[in-house]
């Protein structure tokens, strides 16, 4: 998980979309894998921080629940009073969210479900290939999901995405983390969207448009038809 020196990297973010507009896009969020390391001030501190940048943010994320790193039960209390307090901060930015869940998925969908059918934003479940019964669940609920490099390597993950909502399918790379020995970056996305255009029979250029329309759906951009 992130760790101390976040906060000036969510400055270096936020720069490069102002020296790139129209192409880098910014969020401002709290991993939940930070909150059990964190006091009650800094954690206040961080969401001072969060709806201080939503200002100049094109989303919230991410956020969500993992507890996998909060494994009892105060700890798992904590993230959801945090993820709600992020939450609150989207709404009245109106901005969309950007959710990451570990070994709390049913929780967090239901999450994401209840913030977009009451505030009307996008939420997307990053990296959320795991589960073609909760992906269902999802496009029911208008969630959108991101799949990411590990199609490439996981057949489960790769059998979820084909199956995924078309006019909620997303694609991430996931960097800088590591896949296959190589570090992961931004340049990877256009092969994850070719990976999936050819499982799921599309042809190339109009996934791509596909695409590109989802993410201007999600961020909450008029659709061009």
């Amino acid at each position: 998980p992130p760790r101390p020196g976040q906060c000036r990297h969510g400055a270096k973010v936020l720069e490069l979309k102002s020296r790139h507009a129209g192409t880098v896009l910014a969020g401002a969020g709290l991993h939940p894998s930070r909150v059990p390391e964190l006091s009650d001030e800094e954690a206040a501190a961080e969401l001072k921080l969060v709806a201080q940048r939503a200002a100049t943010a094109d989303f919230i994320g991410e956020i969500g629940l993992d507890y996998r790193d909060a494994p009892d039960a105060p700890q798992q209390r904590r993230q959801r009073e945090i993820l709600e307090r992020l939450l609150d901060i989207a709404e009245h930015a109106r901005l969309p969210v950007n959710m990451h869940t570990r070994r709390a998925d049913r929780e967090l969908v239901e999450i994401a479900r209840t913030f977009t059918l009451r505030t009307g934003l996008g939420a997307n479940l990053h990296w959320f290939t795991h589960s073609k019964k909760l992906a269902w669940r999802c496009a029911e609920s208008g969630i959108y999901i991101s799949a990411g490099p590990s199609i490439e390597t996981d057949p489960l993950q790769l059998d979820v995405a084909r199956g995924i909502a078309a006019d909620f399918l997303l694609v991430e790379t996931d960097s800088p983390v590591e896949y296959g020995g190589a570090v992961a970056s931004p340049s990877w996305a256009p092969r994850v969207a070719s990976l999936l255009a050819d499982e799921r029979g599309d042809e190339a250029d109009a996934f791509a448009f596909r695409l590109a329309q989802n993410l201007s759906s999600y961020l909450g951009l008029d659709v061009a038809g």
